[in-house]
């Protein structure tokens, strides 16, 4: 059940002893930056108050997103708040409450949050949906001897705080059995930007004498799954600590402990769109028969998508499946292994393309083995879902050809900056026509019941994939700013994207880019009118294309972007990690409060170079370093850039960096001799704001557009 993340974006550790991200602030309205929610759990069909906690000023909040359904927020101001506290720009940490109100059907998991306030919207957040009674931890409760009474079931919510910190609980079990504890923590802050540094948890039973019945590590990535079947009613004690025993203020948890069953992944991992049916449902808990209905899901977000299965009426943790609008293969009982096959009766089962194959390694070195027909030359992609969706299966993939001989293989992918155990090998390419084989196994020769997959197989056709490099973008009525957005394009793929938006706030309107063929990155342009009222709204940025067939024909691409909220890596790096949503807002003005440039569009030619002539205005009490650019970069490594190909920006005939309260200066945009053409480019012209040694307020000029003619 461990899902690998790999940090990204990470440069070389040189910058040890940094700054703190407080001292290191120029800016002077920073928007939040959130860091816990306490207690991290809410209850289905309940509502309950929280306290938030942030880096600057949450003073004046007044309204929450939270990801999926069934689930809303309110913003609640501290007794102590006065109305003049929206408007301090001094302050380094800041607290409000939350209610968060569950509907009955709410899906429990971890779900995205953030807060609005007058200084924009927040960072991300993260809280748990549970369905037991919602305890939460006392402050004394590092002894045995202080243990916190807990009648269970409960969803015990705390904080490893320190270091050495130990957590007791006398927990109260009256109906012996099987129980399950699962702890949410580590998982909470993968998508913090400041935390740094990350508990690693652990749970532990024990009687009441403190001799050890059962304890659990990593389950979740580092997050605990403990299943102890107890015999005897009576008390115990829960410890909950950080394997290490350090400790962090901002390292809440929530432990499930409950006699309810626990699902760990749903067989078939595949539906049919709009479909409906049974799922058999693997757990702790649960009997080999346990089954569940399901649909119809129409999957209007995502292919992976969320259910909430009800066994013998009682219902349990949601889980994931893939929904397929292509043909689903379910493995036969029996299905050919590895050993099976070399039998000269055994023939592994055909399957058509494109299809989504479901199965399960359900023995030690066994290997599902699948034949399909391909032409010489035709491409095709395999994906496996399998840990993505609760899998305990390591997949390893392997296209056999007729002579049984191994041609490609492949084993770990990434998706959306995230490194998975789910295996994928894109536009392999038939070498002859005939009978090939695709074969998958676990990577470690395990198996049983939890290692279900879903392997697709379609045509490999063009396509590219879009990510916006931030999560959110604040403005102020009358100010610009820019999305930069980075495209992969994928099985022949290499033409033009233009981008779009849509679901801006009142007030607020885009000027879209496009990403050039060739270039990875492109941008799109929003300014809030003067008018515009103060708010947010999520956004959905969509880019579309054309790709050229055979004879002259076309066909239109079009994909949706991820989003990624950055990430204050250790000695300064700046790191990613996907989020739900991307946020504009509108909110109080800001430091920079206009752009004027001494022209709106530049030609260039080939060798050619011209110097645009930038003024700002400052709010009257900013004096703060800022600098000039045409693209996003950090410590010189460029995360959006815009520019046209073979245009540059001459760093020796720019002034970029205006200190002191400077409003004056120039950048100089050059085209190599060998720069290919372009009609009116949109590159916007930013003003970076520092908040800390990574994060940045961007400011944009008017629209700004580069042309290259011979």
């Amino acid at each position: 059940m461990r899902l690998s993340v790999r940090p990204v974006d990470l440069l070389p550790l040189l910058f040890a002893g940094c700054l703190s991200p407080i001292a290191a602030a120029q800016t002077n309205n920073s928007y939040p930056m959130l860091m816990n929610l306490k207690p991290a759990a809410a209850i289905v069909g309940q509502t309950s108050e929280h306290e938030l906690s942030a880096r600057y000023n949450l003073a004046g909040a007044s309204g929450v997103i939270i990801s999926g359904t069934g689930v809303r927020g309110e913003a609640v101001p501290l007794e102590t708040e006065k109305p003049e506290d929206k408007d301090r720009n001094d302050v380094a940490n800041s607290k409000c409450k939350l209610k968060i109100t569950c509907d009955p059907d709410a899906l429990p998991g971890i779900r995205d949050f953030r807060v609005w306030t007058p200084h924009g919207v927040s960072t991300v957040g993260q809280l748990v949906i549970a369905r037991e009674p919602l305890v939460s931890e006392v402050l004394e409760n590092d002894t045995v001897d202080k243990a916190q009474s807990v009648p269970l079931p409960a969803t015990i919510c705390g904080t490893i705080e320190k270091g050495e910190d130990l957590d007791f609980y006398k927990i109260r079990i009256d109906q012996p059995g099987a129980w399950t504890f699962h702890m949410t923590s580590q998982r909470l802050q993968n998508r913090l930007h400041d935390m740094q540094t990350r508990v690693d948890p652990m749970i532990t039973l024990r009687n009441i004498s403190g001799s050890t019945i059962a304890s659990s590590d990593n389950s979740f990535a580092g997050d605990p799954l403990m299943h102890v079947q107890i015999d005897t009613a009576g008390e115990y004690l829960l410890e909950v600590r950080d394997v290490r025993y350090q400790g962090n203020a901002d390292w809440t948890y929530a432990v499930e402990c409950s006699a309810r069953p626990f699902g760990l992944v749903a067989k078939p991992l595949a539906v049919a769109q709009g479909a409906t049916g049974n799922l058999q449902v693997v757990g702790l808990g649960l009997g080999a028969d346990a089954t569940a209905t399901y649909g119809p899901i129409a999957s209007a977000n995502s292919r992976i998508e969320q259910i909430a299965p009800v066994i013998a009426s009682v219902p349990l943790n949601a889980l994931q499946v893939l929904v397929s609008a292509d043909p689903i293969a379910n493995e036969p009982s029996g299905a050919p292994s590895a050993e099976a096959t070399q039998g000269a009766e055994a023939v592994p089962m055909q399957v058509a393309i494109p299809s989504v194959v479901c199965g399960n390694i359900d023995a030690p070195e066994q290997a599902d083995r699948f034949r399909f027909e391909a032409k010489a030359q035709q491409r095709l992609s395999f994906e496996v879902f399998a840990r993505r969706l609760g899998s305990q299966l390591d997949a390893k993939l392997r296209i056999l050809n007729p002579e049984g001989n191994a041609v490609s293989e492949a084993d770990d992918s990434t998706f959306d900056r995230v490194l998975s155990s789910d295996a994928t090998l894109e536009n392999w390419t038939a070498p002859a026509d005939g009978m090939f084989t695709v074969e998958i196994r676990d990577l470690h020769g395990r198996g049983g019941p939890s290692y279900p997959y879903a392997l697709q197989i379609k045509p490999s056709e063009p396509y590219f994939l879009l990510e916006a490099d931030t999560d959110k973008t604040p403005l102020a009525a009358g100010s610009a700013s820019v999305i930069y957005v980075k495209a992969q394009r994928r099985n022949g793929f290499t033409g033009e994207i233009q981008l779009g938006v849509e679901g801006l706030p009142p007030g607020v309107r885009a000027e879209c880019g496009r990403i050039l063929a060739g270039k990875p990155d492109g941008a799109i342009w929003l300014t809030a009118a003067a008018d515009a009222p103060m708010g947010m709204s999520n956004i959905k940025i969509t880019g579309t294309a054309e790709h050229a067939l055979a004879e002259g024909q076309k066909t239109g691409l079009k994909a949706t972007a991820s989003f990624l909220q950055e990430v204050y890596m250790p000695g300064g790096g700046r790191g990613h990690y996907p989020v739900d949503h991307h946020t504009v807002s509108v909110g109080k003005p800001m430091d920079i409060r206009s752009i004027k440039l001494s022209a709106s569009q530049i030609e260039l030619k080939p060798g050619g170079s011209q110097r645009i002539d930038i003024q700002i205005e400052r709010a009257a009490d900013y004096k703060g370093n800022v600098t000039l650019d045409a693209m996003l970069q950090h410590l010189e490594q460029p995360y959006g850039n815009p520019l046209p190909t073979g245009v540059v920006v001459d760093i020796g005939a720019s002034k970029t960096l205006l200190t002191a309260g400077e409003s004056a200066g120039y950048i100089t945009f050059k085209a190599n001799a060998d720069a290919p053409e372009v009609e009116r480019h949109l590159v916007p012209i930013t003003v970076h704001v520092s908040i800390n040694f990574v994060m940045k307020h961007t400011f944009s000029s008017d629209p700004f557009y580069i042309s290259v003619k011979k």
